[in-house]
């Protein structure tokens, strides 16, 4: 009985793996692709990316082109609000990080696979809130 409850209690639930910030998610794009373009707004005024488009809404948003085809990164501060997000755009997901417009341009999927740890969000198996 004694091994059975230490067998058990050494089973605990996986620990999410921490959040990545914004340069160090950089630097694994940059590996990948040393030529990576961050598209800026033309003023103070515009966005590039609108995160309120996404429900939930991101913290923020950015436009890339890497491999000289454009993707857009939505940071969040949720993993699981990132998936929710990954899942209804049918998108890509690593850790904290919804990458939209990847699915069906073969360069970016391999890409974003390799270089961002990312994987697609349908291809995630839920687990049921306890």
């Amino acid at each position: 009985m004694f091994l059975s409850f230490i067998i058990l209690g050494c089973s605990s639930k996986e620990e999410p793996k921490p959040n990545y910030g914004n340069f160090e998610f950089m630097g694994m794009a940059k590996k990948g692709d040393p030529n990576l373009k961050i598209i800026l707004p033309g003023s103070i005024s515009e966005t590039v990316v609108t995160c309120s488009d996404f429900s939930p809404p991101c913290r923020y948003g950015m436009k890339a082109i890497i491999k000289n085809i454009p993707l857009i990164a939505l940071y969040y501060d949720s993993q699981e609000e990132a998936l929710e997000v990954a899942l209804r755009n049918k998108a890509y997901i690593s850790r904290n990080w919804v990458l939209d417009e990847v699915t069906g341009e073969p360069i970016l999927e391999r890409f974003v696979v390799k270089y961002l740890n990312a994987v697609k969000a349908s291809d995630i198996k839920k687990t049921p809130a306890k």
